[in-house]
């Protein structure tokens, strides 16, 4: 069976994966790395002592960016690379991202939680009051040093365009029209750079598609797999 890693955006853990590791039990062995190390060196090198020799690697946003950087640092491991709502770039707002630290060192995780699922989360989605619980349950339980420690890391991550460019297995873009964070344009932008992807657009979505669109997100990446396990298939 086909190991897939999965890697949760920031302020997220295993619930964000919940129901794509129980409907893809068929297709691949799921398993979602909440680490807590304080770095992306240290979560990458984690990841990559526990994971088999070669596998399959998502991530969400931040958890996109993680896997980024395993891609550049283990190439040769990884099957196929599928993607949600990231940007390979440098972070865009610096700035904006230490006030949200400095604010949450201050006592205010609850408000700025409050304020992320509001920007994260497509209010007019079928599935927005139950993601934005989700969203929310998940932030509380990674604390306000986790924030700290996940926002650094993403503020301080580097760009990762040219490790896009050079990954030669089949890459999945999926992506919500509404997303906020990561735009649609960002998308196809990836899908026009990377040499073999397929850009999934999932309609009334945010940032989080594994939650706000289950069923079709698993579906695409249900495909995703069965191209990785039968080289030369059409999705």
């Amino acid at each position: 069976m086909l190991p897939l890693v999965l890697l949760p955006a920031m302020l997220c853990d295993a619930e964000l994966y919940r129901v794509q590791v129980q409907d893809l039990a068929r297709n691949a062995e799921p398993q979602v790395y909440s680490v807590p190390e304080p770095g992306p060196d240290e979560v990458v090198q984690l990841v990559l002592s526990r994971a088999p020799a070669r596998f399959a690697l998502a991530g969400t946003s931040a958890g996109g960016n993680l896997a980024l950087e395993i891609v550049a640092r283990a190439p040769g491991r990884i099957l196929g690379l599928w993607l949600m709502g990231t940007n390979p770039g440098a972070s865009a707002d610096p700035v904006g991202a230490r006030q949200q630290s400095a604010r949450v060192r201050a006592g205010q995780l609850d408000e700025v939680i409050g304020e992320l699922a509001a920007r994260a989360v497509y209010s007019e989605g079928p599935r927005a009051r139950d993601t934005a619980d989700a969203f929310r349950r998940m932030a509380r339980r990674t604390g306000p040093a986790g924030f700290i420690r996940q926002n650094e890391a993403m503020i301080t991550r580097r760009s990762h365009w040219q490790t896009l460019e050079a990954l030669t297995v089949p890459i999945l873009l999926v992506w919500g029209r509404q997303d906020q964070f990561s735009s649609l344009e960002r998308a196809r932008e990836i899908a026009g750079r990377a040499q073999d992807a397929r850009l999934v657009v999932l309609e009334d979505c945010g940032h989080l598609p594994t939650l706000e669109q289950p069923a079709a997100c698993t579906e695409a990446a249900r495909q995703w797999l069965r191209r990785l396990t039968r080289p030369g298939e059409a999705e």
